[in-house]
């Protein structure tokens, strides 16, 4: 395992945060718990900094559970329909946290990354930032903030507590319960699960799904086939408030059925019907299945690690179809055939995978 200097990447970030005027801080995915957590721990440094900062999001969350977490911890997210929207020229630089790039659409060059954390493999285009953590020796983005906390003494007992809590809950979430976590993960939760309040994690947690999100769930029972070893299921139209359900519905029939890989897909409108995104969620059981490399060979505009990864299709044209049942069985017929041809050349995504982690044991050899 690489390790990683957190004391030393812990003052390389103060030092940074202290040289601007006023950040924004982009979750440019889904707006869930990793995200909103390890995004609110860099606004509430800013903040002890006395530096101004501002986290953009562009999805509205639209799991309760998510909705709460916001609520519980006051984030102030501004959720915008497009990136264009930000008047960058406002900011003195940016951050992006649970995400594999930091790369703005056409607007990244107009001003610096200054930092960018993730969980996921590297992308293989991005911008360059002035500090960056990318491993997959993590579950969450969560953990890397936890870690660094650990060595910030400016942060309150009080902002140790509320920031704790809702990294905790990332933690929690993208370990998939803590069914997949690491030593860095451990050693994370072992620092702020003493300041954490279980209140707040059980308030949490025990939101209830709504009925929408009961129906796409059905809907996803119903329409389930199974290709060899895969589990194909697709959910129909969905609106963008209820999109984080796509990603729940995998967890769960990959907890239900005895496949090796998952994916839950459904066509999601954004934007008050002006955009239309064919979005996709992957759960697999295998430590050996390259996730990442299976959803680049669909899209570039996704990713994956261990046990999870998601993908997006822009299909914004076929908003104006007249005949959503038309489209959806086009959409459906041709993402399942897409999913089986994937599934028919797995086994080199399989051995690609052993391949690439036989290279980072060597690696570990060689530098010991």
């Amino acid at each position: 395992m690489v390790t990683i200097n957190f004391e030393e990447s812990a003052k390389s970030i103060i030092s940074l945060l202290q040289q601007q005027e006023n950040i924004a801080i982009i979750i440019k995915g889904s707006p869930d718990p990793d995200a909103l957590a390890s995004s609110y721990f860099f606004w509430k440094l800013c903040g002890i900094l006395h530096v101004k900062a501002t986290i953009f999001g562009f999805m509205p969350a639209s799991l309760p559970s998510n909705k709460e977490f916001i609520s519980v911890f006051n984030i102030p997210l501004r959720v915008l329909a497009d990136i264009k929207e930000i008047k960058l020229h406002n900011y003195t630089g940016y951050i992006v946290c649970d995400y594999q790039t930091a790369v703005l659409e056409e607007n990244f060059t107009t001003i610096p990354c200054i930092i960018h954390l993730d969980h996921h493999f590297p992308a293989e285009h991005d911008v360059p930032a002035r500090f960056r953590i990318l491993t997959d020796q993590v579950s969450s983005t969560s953990t890397i903030c936890a870690l660094l906390m650990q060595h910030i003494s400016l942060v309150s007992l009080e902002d140790v507590s509320s920031l704790a809590t809702a990294l905790y809950v990332g933690i929690k979430t993208d370990s998939d319960g803590f069914k997949h976590v690491g030593e860095y993960d451990t050693m994370a939760l072992d620092y702020i699960k003493p300041y954490c309040n279980m209140a707040v994690i059980e308030q949490i947690e025990s939101t209830p799904l709504t009925p929408q999100a009961l129906s796409l769930l059905q809907k996803a029972m119903d329409n389930a086939i199974v290709y060899k070893d895969w589990l194909i299921a697709g959910v129909g139209f969905v609106e963008e408030r209820y999109r984080d359900t796509i990603a729940i519905i995998a967890d769960y029939l990959l907890q239900d059925n005895p496949v090796e890989l998952v994916v839950v897909y459904g066509a999601v409108y954004h934007n008050n019907h002006t955009k239309l995104d064919i979005d996709a969620s992957l759960r697999t059981r295998s430590e050996n299945f390259d996730l990442n490399e299976l959803i680049k060979n669909i899209t570039a505009d996704g990713g994956g690690r261990k046990y999870k990864g998601a993908f997006q299709v822009h299909i914004d044209y076929f908003v104006h179809c007249p005949d959503q049942d038309k489209l959806w069985a086009i959409i459906e017929i041709t993402t399942n055939q897409i999913l089986k041809n994937q599934r028919d050349s797995s086994l080199k995504i399989v051995l690609q995978s052993k391949f690439k982690n036989f290279k980072k044991i060597l690696k570990h050899f060689f530098r010991l």
